[in-house]
C-alpha cells in the first residue's frame, strides 16, 4: 500500500495581511504545511485551493488543495464556465481569447471533479488563474487518469494534501497574449497520517495511464526543478527523509 506526500506551498510578494480574515481561513486549510517560496506575485485563496501566481508566465507557479474522503464524494454538477481572474492586475491576466484557436486545452491544476464539494468551489475553480495550457491528450488522458487516482486515494487514506503546477525548461512558446506552455507539470501528494508522500513529473506530451510509473520521483527532484521549498513547516529530520523518499508507483491506472 503506497503511502503519500504533502508539499508546501510558496509565500509570495502578496502577503497574508493584504487577504480579508474569510480569504486567509481559506487558504490555511489548503497552506497548513508552509509556503516554501517567495517568488509568486499573489496568492490568491478560494474556499477550496490557494494559489501562487505568476504574473510573467500567467499561469500559477503552484496551485494547493487539501482534500477528505469527504470532499471528493460530494458532487455539485460541472459548470464549464471558464472565465478570467478579476483577483489579478489585468496585465496579468489570461483570457478566453489566449486560448481559442491555440490547439491547447485549458487545463485545470486542482481538479473541478476535487472541488465539487460546494457549488462556490466548483465554480471558482474554472478560473483562469487556476488554468495551464496543456495539450489534449495530456489533459484528457495521464494527467486525468492521475488526478482520478489521487481522489480514489483519498477514500483510502482519509485525507491527503496536493500540491500541483507547470516546470520550466527554458525557451517556452506561448499563447494568445503572453500565457507560458509549461514543459512538464509536477504533482506532490501527501498523506499527513503517516508523513508519506509520493510525487510526480509528468512531461507535457500525449501520456498514458500505463506511463505514469514511469514519473514518479523525489520532492528533492521537484524542488530543484522547481525552485521551491516544500515541507518548511515540517521537522528538518522528517523534511528531509521524505523529501529523499522514491516510493515506487501504485497499481498502474487503466
Amino acid at each position: 500500500m503506497k503511502k503519500i506526500l504533502l508539499l508546501s506551498l510558496t509565500t509570495l510578494l502578496v502577503s497574508f495581511s493584504s487577504l480579508s480574515s474569510a480569504e486567509s481561513e481559506a487558504c490555511g486549510q489548503h497552506l497548513v504545511k508552509g509556503t516554501p517560496s517567495e517568488t509568486s506575485d499573489q496568492i490568491l485563496c478560494r474556499s477550496g485551493y490557494a494559489v501562487g501566481y505568476n504574473y510573467d508566465t500567467k499561469n500559477a507557479d503552484w496551485v494547493a488543495y487539501h482534500i477528505t474522503a469527504e470532499s471528493v464524494n460530494a458532487k455539485f454538477k460541472r459548470s464549464n464556465r471558464f472565465k478570467a481572474d478579476q483577483e489579478l492586475p489585468e496585465y496579468a491576466q489570461s483570457m478566453l481569447s489566449d486560448y481559442s484557436k491555440s490547439g491547447y486545452d485549458r487545463g485545470h491544476l486542482a481538479p473541478s471533479a476535487a472541488m465539487d464539494f460546494s457549488q462556490e468551489s466548483m465554480q471558482s475553480s474554472f478560473l483562469l488563474s487556476n488554468m495551464s495550457p496543456q495539450l489534449p491528450g495530456f489533459n484528457r488522458v495521464g494527467w486525468r487518469l492521475l488526478e482520478e487516482h489521487v481522489r480514489d486515494l483519498a477514500n483510502e487514506y482519509q485525507e491527503l494534501y496536493v500540491v500541483t503546477g507547470p516546470i520550466y525548461e527554458g525557451n517556452e512558446a506561448t499563447i494568445g497574449n503572453g500565457v507560458v506552455i509549461p514543459s512538464a507539470f509536477y504533482k506532490v501528494i501527501l498523506d499527513p497520517y503517516y508523513n508519506d508522500a509520493i510525487a510526480f513529473i509528468v512531461p507535457h506530451r500525449d501520456v498514458s495511464g500505463s506511463e505514469l510509473v514511469n514519473f514518479v520521483t523525489t520532492i528533492d527532484e521537484v524542488e530543484q526543478r522547481t525552485n521551491l521549498d516544500f515541507f518548511s513547516a515540517t521537522a528538518d529530520g522528517t523534511e528531509t527523509t521524505m523529501e529523499a523518499m522514491l516510493w515506487e508507483m501504485w497499481p498502474t491506472p487503466e
